[in-house]
């Protein structure tokens, strides 16, 4: 089942009211659609199941039962309390049952006229239903736990469907019961080795209607939980693995996989509207006039060579000028330390956080989540409604996220995300070569992503060191190729003037040719000590 954009009409839905699930079953799931959770030990099954009826009653005023066959009510309302889910509350409110039953007793029931099952449901007027373990419905618990039976030839096992009743006959008539009822269940079954499990298990995936996987994987020596939708009938979903949380005092998140393409029945906007970058006309003028509202731009460049303040400036920018709204993602600086720098040059950020107009997001690169931090982005953007955004350091998602393909697939995914809301976005990539560039990007390639690239450059000229901007690549643009010399100072970024002279043991750097490589060279003035004119700069055989 591919992703599309078609949802089920709203009044033929069963929203599960799990943060996340439903988004990713694009709406919820059929009404009245079988639900089978598998997943070994530990993945969340009984959990995703419990937080299904709670969320039922709580948000959707839908009444329901859940059938334990292993863990008694008293647990498992303890275990629901961590998570703020009132089970006894709503117990007493008469739209909840718990009950605490056998697989054999639940499977008499169904051969009797007389459903004990079936008047509960009526009693309370139940539109939900969780039973826990399906896998031990009709199972024969007489037998070994290796699953032999002295009575078949050689101590062959038993399989679930030999015999009344077997356990896919027992199954598919719980299922017509409970459709004719009108009911959403959902069921759990444990993923094990042994030969009854795997029957079971297979017997009831092919009974179902929608079919969930839980996993907890490892990694080194972190964990990862993740959800995906095997099948489900009636309706299209958003396919693989997707990002499971479980939070104390919350339940259970489900986020979407960053590699999905959201789904958007609209044409990909663009923009002719063009804007000042800092306010420094001169650096409009070396990018070719300003930026696109909707462009997306690297800025590279070693430590120190200020792309926190150029950043910085593009989002105070954005607000004094245009009235954008700003949002600063960083995994480095904590907001307190970004505020603190800012203001040591003049540059006035807490005023504008506290107005509301930039934002500042930080997370720990220790244990980044891609998927939930992604999703987290996204959520601040759309709450706060940005239009300026910049992420202070690229670099640190390469050693905080596992894979270069999910570091990639972020970042291509959130570039998509800010050109179809026309926002104006800079990506800051540290690049460790200290004098001179041999690559942008050792990572991965950019520079056929973004739109624009400028590179922050330091340079030895005597014995001072220089800082040095460039505009390599400017789309829609008819930029400068030119080097030119800038200084951070109270105000942030300054560009110099062509003739300026910042030091006494070097000319200034339009004297100079190759300065983006490790060894700048010094131009011959004209006689009579007059500069000649800046040369061409050959910027291609360095970068």
């Amino acid at each position: 089942m591919t992703e599309s954009s078609q949802t089920i009409p709203e009044g033929t839905v069963t929203r599960t009211g799990i943060a996340g699930l439903d988004d990713i079953f694009l709406g919820g799931i059929p009404r009245t659609n079988s639900i089978l959770v598998q997943g070994a030990a530990g993945t969340g099954k009984t959990l995703l199941g419990t937080e299904f009826i709670y969320r039922g009653v709580s948000q959707y005023d839908e009444p329901g039962i859940i059938i334990v066959f292993e863990t008694s009510p008293t647990k498992l309302i303890r275990d629901a309390a961590l998570f703020d889910w009132r089970l006894e509350e709503v117990q007493r409110q008469n739209k909840l049952k718990i009950i605490f039953t056998s697989p054999e007793v639940l499977g008499a029931g169904l051969q009797s006229p007389l459903s004990l099952l079936l008047e509960t449901v009526a009693e309370i007027g139940a539109k939900r239903m969780f039973i826990d373990g399906i896998g031990l419905l009709g199972q024969d618990r007489s037998l070994p736990a290796n699953g032999a039976d002295s009575s078949l030839p050689n101590g062959h096992s038993r399989s679930p469907f030999d015999g009344p009743p077997s356990y896919r006959g027992l199954l598919q008539q719980l299922l017509e019961e409970l459709h004719r009822e009108n009911l959403t269940c959902m069921f759990s079954h444990e993923v094990g080795l042994m030969p009854e499990s795997l029957a079971t298990l297979e017997a009831a995936g092919f009974l179902c209607d929608t079919v969930m996987e839980l996993c907890h994987d490892r990694t080194s020596r972190r964990g990862h939980r993740s959800v995906e939708i095997v099948k489900s009938r009636g309706q299209d979903y958003v396919t693989g693995k997707h990002t499971l949380r479980i939070t104390s005092g919350r339940g259970l998140e489900v986020f979407r996989r960053v590699q999905a393409p959201l789904v958007q029945n609209l044409a990909q906007p663009t923009s002719i509207a063009k804007r000042s970058l800092i306010g420094v006309p001169a650096l409009d003028d070396l990018i070719g006039g300003g930026l696109f509202d909707g462009s997306t731009t690297m800025v590279v460049g070693i430590s120190g060579a200020g792309k926190t303040v150029l950043g910085t400036q593009l989002l105070r920018e954005g607000v004094i000028r245009d009235g954008k709204r700003g949002l600063l993602i960083s995994l480095d600086e904590h907001p307190a330390q970004i505020i603190r720098n800012a203001e040591t040059i003049a540059l006035d950020l807490q005023s504008h956080i506290d107005s509301g107009m930039i934002h500042i997001f930080y997370e720990s690169p220790q244990e980044l989540e891609i998927d939930s931090h992604f999703a987290r982005i996204v959520q601040t953007i759309e709450k706060y409604d940005i239009q300026r955004l910049v992420i202070d350091g690229v670099t640190s998602y390469s050693t905080a996220v596992d894979s270069q393909r999910a570091y990639r697939d972020f970042f291509h995914a959130l570039v998509a995300y800010t050109k179809f809301r026309l926002m104006t976005t800079f990506f800051n990539y540290e690049n460790p070569e200290l004098f001179g560039l041999s690559a942008y990007m050792p990572e991965f390639p950019v520079s056929s992503i973004v739109d624009n690239i400028i590179l922050l450059s330091l340079v030895e000229l005597g014995n001072s060191v220089h800082r040095c901007v460039d505009v390599v690549k400017a789309r829609g643009c008819k930029h400068e190729f030119e080097t030119r010399e800038f200084t951070i100072g109270q105000g942030g970024i300054t560009l110099l003037s062509l003739d300026q002279d910042e030091g006494l043991t070097a000319l200034p750097i339009e004297n100079y040719s190759s300065v983006l490589s490790r060894a700048p060279t010094r131009e011959s003035p004209r006689r009579g000590g007059a500069r000649q004119p800046s040369p061409k700069r050959n910027l291609h055989q360095s970068v």
